[in-house]
């Protein structure tokens, strides 16, 4: 029991950044936008260990798909925006697809909220809970 409350308490020290994105995929674009994701999901995974959750929820429909990221702390953010897979794929992505809703829960750096504002994020600051 100790050893999952000091562990908790190391996460919120780390303060991590969890985002929350929805996109909307351009018609008859279902199959290029999955087959991006799989290869922006591999790349993430195997060169940015910093990024501690990466998951993709496409809808029904097909027409929408909601990620959610989850990183160390705003450095991490940075890495991930500067790596491998952000320069590659990510503009493949965005080029069959729009973002329509974008929200961060966390406390980002001053650095990282200015990086984000062409993203009209809605921040929300932690004021109680913990990590186990």
């Amino acid at each position: 029991m100790a050893e999952s409350k000091s562990r908790g308490k190391d996460v919120m020290k780390q303060h991590p950044i969890h985002f929350k994105a929805e996109f909307t995929i351009s018609e008859g674009k279902i199959k290029e936008y999955k087959k991006l994701i799989k290869e922006m999901s591999k790349l993430v995974e195997a060169n940015e260990p910093d990024t501690i959750n990466y998951q993709f929820y496409i809808d029904k429909s097909e027409t929408r798909c909601t990620v959610h990221e989850t990183y160390m702390n705003s450095e991490a953010v940075f890495s991930r925006i500067n790596g491998v897979a952000s320069q590659t794929v990510l503009p493949k992505i965005h080029d069959i697809s729009r973002i329509t809703k974008f929200e961060v829960y966390g406390n980002p750096s001053k650095k990282l909220q200015k990086a984000m504002e062409r993203l009209n994020p809605q921040i929300y600051i932690p004021f109680a809970g913990f990590n186990r």
